[in-house]
């Protein structure tokens, strides 16, 4: 029996119709939850129209909401309120909020010169995100018209021009620079900062699929094959227990990609359905003030890869060589550990006991990597994390953007050390009658006779 017969049979076990189907619904399932999120906030972020109320008959507050209108930014979709019972009347009026213009507001803006209520009602949703943006989107309309109502007062009042309310509002010109490992280049900080955090982003999300994917799926197959006693007659087969071992290592690695593949590609399909609806909606209304000029924004966005270029930061196609180059040592790390795990398995509720160290060890470096630097640690935490053989791999694509390509290679040789130590107790184990032997049960029964659930047993 040659090595590709036995990935092909591998293959046919791990990558069955069953297993196809799953992969299609959860990518299909993931496409659709996006489009439902995304059509939901942008219904909740729209801030094309505003309803409002106007009780007052100003000349001020006519030309105010002439000109809001004017901006072409909003538009307004004008209701009268018969009560003061604002739960009554958004349910009869059939909408989630109102901005309401009570009577005096001009005069005691222009005649009083003092400070003028202005009222928005809303209507508490169910909760969730939706409801959350629904009342900022309504929020960032009020605004824009205090901010057409200063321009009005400062007209009007104190009789400055357009000129003098403009140099009132933006008495300087902010220009960012960023520096990164002795690197300058003029761009925002926090720009570059949102690109490079997508990037770190998407790495963890893949490594932690893979390794979890990979891990389940060799630990359930070898003990299967052991609790079924058809690893025992595949062992005495005429062919070395070295190619068994490498034959369920890859044809789990090519299952574990393949089950990625389909998550990521919906993952990505959800986020872009998610937020395609309603980013450009969001980043102007919350980063972007009403009188920015946006040709100066989008020229900004174009800067984006010239700056990331000359700090560095930009991957060439040899970092992504180097960081598969850690992908591939550490899913070989992850089913290796899980070769020696899987053995040990006497029952489904084993296999899942068994499967947590491994989760453990990914998870940590997962949720470090994600909201922290490994290397603004303290020196006691750093080395714990980074004993970790998943974290080298969590922060290559870090280290290559920043150029530490001494902490890129000492992680790799120890990735490399940490392989060979755990390959080298696999092949051992395979080629031993230990792995007939080992045995981890988690029967209550069991575990009172054995005091920890583990327990070995001689081979008949």
């Amino acid at each position: 029996m040659r090595f590709g017969n036995l990935l092909k049979k591998e293959l046919r076990e791990l990558i069955t119709k069953q297993a196809i189907i799953s992969m299609v619904f959860t990518m299909v399932l993931l496409i659709v939850m996006g489009q439902i999120m995304g059509s939901a906030m942008e219904e909740s972020f729209d801030t094309s129209t505003i309803t409002l109320c106007n009780q007052d008959d100003s000349e001020f507050t006519k030309e105010l909401l002439a000109k809001v209108e004017a901006s072409k930014e909003t538009d307004i979709n004008y209701v009268s309120l018969e009560s003061d019972d604002y739960a009554a009347e958004l349910e009869r009026l059939g909408i989630k909020n109102v901005v309401i213009i009570p009577q005096g507001y001009g005069e005691s803006i222009i005649d009083k010169k003092e400070p003028a209520q202005i009222k928005f009602v809303s209507k508490m949703q169910n909760g969730g995100m939706a409801a959350s943006m629904s009342t900022m989107s309504a929020s960032d309309v009020i605004e824009t018209i205090e901010s057409v109502c200063t321009d009005e007062v400062l007209l009007k009042n104190y009789g400055l021009s357009d000129k003098d309310i403009t140099l009132i509002r933006e008495p300087m010109q902010l220009v960012e620079y960023t520096t990164l490992n002795g690197k300058t280049s003029r761009i925002s900080a926090s720009a570059l900062s949102a690109v490079t955090m997508m990037q770190s982003m998407i790495a963890p999300f893949a490594i932690f699929f893979l390794l979890m994917m990979a891990s389940q799926m060799i630990m359930t197959a070898i003990s299967t094959e052991k609790i079924d006693k058809t690893l025992e007659t595949l062992l005495s087969a005429p062919v070395s227990r070295l190619s068994v071992l490498s034959a369920k290592m890859v044809a789990a690695v090519i299952s574990a990609l393949m089950n990625a593949a389909f998550m990521i590609v919906g993952f990505a399909f959800y986020m872009l359905g998610m937020m395609g609806g309603a980013v450009d909606d969001i980043s102007a209304a919350v980063n972007t003030p009403a009188n920015v000029d946006m040709s100066a924004v989008a020229d900004a966005a174009a800067d984006l890869p010239r700056a990331m270029a000359e700090l560095g930061l930009s991957l060439t196609p040899v970092s992504y060589v180097l960081f598969g180059l850690q992908l591939f040592f550490t899913l070989a790390i992850g089913l290796s550990i899980s070769l020696i795990l899987g053995a040990m398995a006497t029952d489904v509720k084993s296999v899942q006991t068994l499967t947590m160290p491994i989760m453990i060890a990914v998870l940590i470096p997962f949720f470090i990597s994600m909201f922290m630097d490994v290397n603004s640690m303290s020196t006691v935490f750093k080395l714990i994390v980074y004993a970790i053989p998943f974290t080298h791999t969590y922060t290559a694509l870090t280290n290559l953007m920043n150029g530490d390509m001494l902490t890129y290679w000492i992680g790799l040789v120890y990735q490399i050390a940490f392989f060979a130590v755990c390959m080298f107790l696999a092949v051992k184990m395979f080629t031993t009658d230990k792995l007939f032997t080992m045995s981890f049960s988690v029967d209550s029964s069991k575990a009172k006779k054995s005091g920890f659930g583990a327990k070995k047993t001689a081979s008949k």
